[in-house]
Order: C-alpha cells, then structure tokens, then sequence
C-alpha cells in the first residue's frame, strides 16, 4: 500500500510540477522567418475515403508556399477509392498491398523506401481522418530553423463537442496541449511522439529510417530516438485535430490498440530509458521515461481511487487516518488537474459538466487497461469505423 502511495505520489508531484512550470516560466517567442523548409507530407491511409478529401482540403489552404509542399498518401491494403481521391487532390499515391505485414509502422516504412527524401529537408506525417491548420508548417519551419530536429504538432480534436466522451477526452487532450507539452518544451525535455502530426528533418530519417511496427508505433520509435539521444520538440502553434471516436462502442478496439502498444514499450524500453538517463546524469532521458513509467491520467485516477478504498475497508497495522488522508488528497489533485483543462477549453460549461460521465468511463478504461497490461489486444489489429 504504501509503495502504491509512493508511486502515485511521484505521479502527481511530477504533473503538477509541469502545471506550475507553465504558468510560472515563460517560454520563447518564435520570430517570424522567411520559409526555407521544403516538407514531404505523408499521410498513412487504409481505406479512409470518407475523410481524406477533408484533409486534403485543408492543407490546400496553407499558408504556407504551395511549391514547398509535396503530398504523399500512402494508400495501404485499401479497397475503397483513397487512392483516386489522393490523385483528384494533387498527391502522389503509393499504394501497397501486404496482408502479412499490416499497420502504419510498415506503411511509413514503404513511403520513405519509396519517396525521394532529396527532394525535402522534413517529412509531416499527418493522418487520414485531421485537419491541419493553416499556419502549421509555417510554425515547424521555424522550429526547424531554430534547430529542432524532431517535433511533435497540437494534436487536438477535431469534433470536442459530438458526444460526452469527446468533451472528455478533449479536456484531457488540450491539458497535454496546452499545458503539460509545453512545459516540458519550455523546461528544454522531450516531448513525447503521438502518432498524428509528427515532424522529422530529412537526416533523422536518413540516420535511423523507420524501425517501430508495433501497434504502439509512435511510443516505439520515441523511446528509440530518446535512446539514440535525439530529444522531441513540442510545437505548440503547429496544429493538427483529429476525428475522436464519439461513444465507448466506436472507441474500444482503438483504445485497446493503443493501451497494448503503450504497455508493451513501457516494459521493453520504460526503464531501460531511465537507467540510461541515471547512468548518463540525462535529466532529458529520465524525464523521457516518465510517460512510460507512470500511468495515464485515466488510470491514476482509478489506481488512486481503488487504494482509498483498500485504507478504508483493509485494516492497516499503522497510520490508518494518513493514508486515508494521503489517498484523499491525491484524488483532489487529480481532479484540480482536470479543471485546469477544463479552464483551456471552449465550451466550458458542458465540458465540466461532462464529469458527470467519468465514472462510467473510468471503469471502461480500466476495464481496457487491465486487459492490455495482460497483453490482449497487441499483436491485432482493427480499422477505427469513420464518420463525418
């Protein structure tokens, strides 16, 4: 019990450093430069007709000079019309059919085996079912420029309001966004990768290429490039917003996917990293393990919950009262964080309102946690269903 207190105590010691960094230090401003980065946009498909045309539409409206962008989509296993709509809108389509290998790890890896990297100084990858907003490769442009090397976009929602879950899931994200990434931006640690608007200048690519094919792929090749000693730039104004699933059904199979992956790369490369960090004196390592190690916002809570429960109902030789207290005050913390993304919300009111829920999605998430720390759900794959 009191090794379980321990842990989630460095847990929350450790968000609300990162809150308080932000609101407390002040980061750099990005001056505005002439553009000077070519970028090769990829975008992974499998049979993603129903949204691709929308992303393709908003990165037509870029801000950014059109003849220094070049797109990509990367039609895998598709048997649907994504590879015509990726023609009709000016990209350059490579389609790959592989029923052995499936996933975006190898689709990546295809592109990049198939691309001409000499014709760009980074590779954007965004996926089928976001939006990119107008100003988001001017925002990496600059980062490259100022000397990132790999960065990671505002991957926010698109839809935040469609149902209760995606107000939930949209404070959660925006707090990431907004609050917690850039702090470890402004404090000089990495950033970690999510999948959706990932950035890489063409010599990262060019020196490791592509090794992650797991279904935690951006979890995998985040604690590689770590590793390797490469840190992940969070740039906050270069945004992207992805389509949320809007109901526990449509979101199961996915978060499942995800929570695997996430559980698997925790225990292959969670401490490892952090013993390289402590033998190196890298603070950025160590911190880098910190996503890995330590539970998502959704399972400290529950885990914090369920010791509150064992205080009170499981005698305890000593200290009964403190731990009730210590677990108490976790929890409270814990839900301060949660209003403080509320705060950085739009729609406030039906965003604090959507609280009401979380119970019921506590206990589907850590239905899906305890399933995915057994190990179900990492070596299968299964398409997210689409709607507009």
């Amino acid at each position: 019990m009191y090794g379980l207190g321990a842990y989630l105590s460095i847990y929350v010691i450790y968000t609300l450093v990162l809150i308080l960094s932000n609101y407390i230090l002040r980061g750099k401003d990005n001056v505005n430069r002439e553009p000077r980065t070519h970028f090769a946009v990829m975008i992974p498909a499998h049979n993603e007709e129903l949204l691709l045309e929308r992303l393709l539409s908003s990165i037509a409206q870029l801000t950014y000079p059109r003849n220094m962008v070049k797109l990509f989509v990367v039609a895998d296993n598709c048997s649907d019309a994504t590879a015509a709509i990726g023609r009709n809108n000016g990209a350059v389509v490579l389609e790959r059919y592989d029923n052995n290998l499936r996933g975006k790890g190898y689709a990546i890896k295809y592109a990049l085996a198939n691309m001409n990297l000499n014709d760009c100084d980074a590779i954007f990858v965004v996926d089928a079912d976001s939006i990119v907003e107008a100003s988001a490769m001017n925002e990496l442009d600059r980062a490259i420029q100022n000397g990132a090397r790999i960065m990671q976009c505002y991957n926010g929602l698109a839809n935040p309001d469609e149902s209760w879950f995606t107000r939930i899931m949209d404070v959660s994200r925006t707090l990431g966004n907004e609050v917690l990434e850039p702090a470890k931006e402004i404090l000089g640690l990495s950033s970690h990768l999510m999948g959706n608007g990932m950035c890489f200048v063409r010599d990262v690519i060019a020196r490791y290429g592509w090794d992650a094919f797991t279904v935690g792929e951006d979890w995998e090749y985040y604690a590689k490039l770590v590793t390797r000693g490469e840190r992940i730039s969070f740039v906050n104004k270069a945004r992207v917003y992805h389509s949320e699933s809007v109901n526990l059904k449509q979101a199961t199979s996915q978060r499942l996917r995800w929570s695997s992956g996430r559980f698997a790369i925790a225990a292959k490369y969670g401490f490892r990293l952090l013993f390289n960090g402590v033998k190196n004196s890298s603070i950025t390592k160590i911190d880098a393990a910190m996503p890995l190690l330590l539970p998502n916002p959704s399972l400290g809570i529950s885990m914090t919950i369920m010791m509150l429960i064992a205080c009170l109902v499981v005698p305890l030789p000593a200290y009964r009262n403190v731990m009730i207290g210590w677990a108490s005050l976790l929890i409270v913390l814990q839900i301060a964080f949660f209003l403080v993304g509320v705060l950085c919300v739009k729609n406030k009111k039906m965003k604090l309102l959507a609280i009401l829920f979380a119970p019921i999605f506590l206990i589907w998430k850590s239905g899906l946690d305890l399933l995915s720390a057994a190990g179900l759900g990492r070596k299968s794959w299964a398409r997210t269903d689409r709607k507009l």
